[in-house]
């Protein structure tokens, strides 16, 4: 399993806000080197989530809300990611002969719980 950049940046971004009380965009894009209108994607997402806000204007800045540091890292995830692995796990597209017998999809639900569950034991507050 591969996390999508948005999950990392989304990450990178609750950590780093761990460390600082406030931050703009360019600063944490500067830190970690990558881009920022990329990085504005998902501190949109992160805002509308209710795990940061974002004040505009000279004074403004990213503010980690005090209650996202008790946020799982699996709910984050789970928020950022496409969790269907396989095309069997969506009933809707689903074109799957093999579905109805098949012991596979069963085996990667469990494999998938077990990845969730562990993350699921770690908060944003956990990350420094």
């Amino acid at each position: 399993m591969k996390l999508t950049l948005k999950t990392d940046y989304s990450l990178r971004v609750l950590t780093f806000l761990q460390m600082e009380e406030k931050a703009t965009i360019k600063e944490i894009a500067e830190f970690y080197k990558i881009k920022k209108n990329h990085l504005s994607v998902v501190v949109n997402r992160l805002s509308e989530l209710g795990y940061i806000t974002s004040t505009p204007g000279p004074a403004g800045g990213i503010f980690l809300n005090k209650s996202a540091l008790n946020i799982s890292l699996s709910e984050v995830l789970i928020q950022f990611e496409d969790l269907t692995l396989v095309e069997c796990f969506d009933s809707k597209s689903n074109t799957c002969r093999l579905s109805p017998g098949c012991k596979l999809k069963s085996y990667l639900h469990k494999a998938q719980k077990s990845f969730l569950d562990e993350l699921g034991q770690y908060k944003i507050k956990d990350l420094v």
